[in-house]
């Protein structure tokens, strides 16, 4: 996992997901009794091309190409069967995998303290058509226009406030929380909590995310072997200058936002080895 940068612009951001259209379609909720309250999983779909170019067609949580391991999802963070204001909230969408998202995160969502959890929106009683259009803007951020919903910096740091145990790559850093062991015997590469402070975000994320899972444990391998060797050759005192200058570009690229386990690649040239690249 490793962070990613939301893009903000016309061309990236669908006009469903803002402006007059988003605000209709959180009417939709908020008006609705919860008991007959429905999504409409065809609007988020909308989303999934300019999601999927910011994570390079990797899977938010386990960084994993989605060609390779599942086709790709356009995820809840915040699941919408709990946090239903959130159902069409273009800055609650990540592109994952199907397997972290359906097989092992599914609806769960958890906190360090439960009752910390993101308090319910509760439209007042006798509210105008005005009143309400207003209190569905401030729900959650328009994901273009800032002033017209909740700024982006209020959403993020009320989420953060929440202290969920899985971290949101959009929000959170994942390299403060993790580090990565390569098992020589085994020809396994597991993620492991950075610091002992983390154990919690850790666990949380080897059971809501499967990080862990053997699938991941051998195509990190792969990886990893191959960055060893390029690691190996740079420390050789023989290698040429131009084979050199090669070796350094090729870790460069394993390294880069749009390689496979980029966040793994990182740790191990960068505080596994104290590797420095001229």
């Amino acid at each position: 996992m490793i962070e990613l940068e939301r893009v903000r612009s016309k061309q990236a951001i669908p006009p469903s997901f803002r402006g007059k259209l988003r605000v209709n379609k959180g009417l939709t909720l908020l008006l609705a009794p919860g008991a007959e309250r429905a999504f409409d999983s065809k609007y988020w779909k909308k989303a999934k091309t300019q999601l999927k170019a910011e994570t390079f067609g990797k899977c938010a949580y386990c960084e994993a190409p989605t060609s390779t391991v599942a086709y790709g999802d356009v995820e809840h963070f915040r699941p919408k069967s709990v946090y239903w204001w959130l159902a069409y909230c273009y800055d609650n969408y990540l592109f994952s995998c199907q397997i972290c998202n359906q097989q092992y995160k599914q609806d769960h969502f958890p906190l360090r303290d439960g009752a910390e959890r993101l308090a319910e929106p509760r439209l007042p009683a006798q509210a105008s058509d005005a009143d309400q259009e207003a209190f569905v803007r401030g729900m959650c951020p328009d994901p273009l226009v800032e002033a017209d919903g909740m700024a982006w910096e209020a959403f993020a740091e009320a989420c953060r406030n929440e202290r969920a145990l899985l971290l949101d790559p959009y929000i959170d850093d994942p390299k403060q929380h993790f580090a990565w062991e390569a098992d020589e015997v085994q020809k396994y590469v597991y993620l492991k909590p950075g610091n002992t402070a983390a154990a919690d975000v850790f666990d949380a994320a080897n059971r809501y995310f499967g990080l862990n899972r053997t699938e991941l444990l051998l195509e990190r391998w792969k990886v990893y072997r191959i960055l060893e060797t390029f690691r190996s050759a740079l420390l050789s005192a023989t290698l040429p200058g131009d084979i050199q200058d090669r070796v350094q570009n090729e870790i460069r690229a394993m390294m880069q936002p749009d390689a496979a386990f980029a966040g793994m690649c990182r740790f191990f040239i960068r505080q596994k080895w104290g590797l420095r690249l001229e």
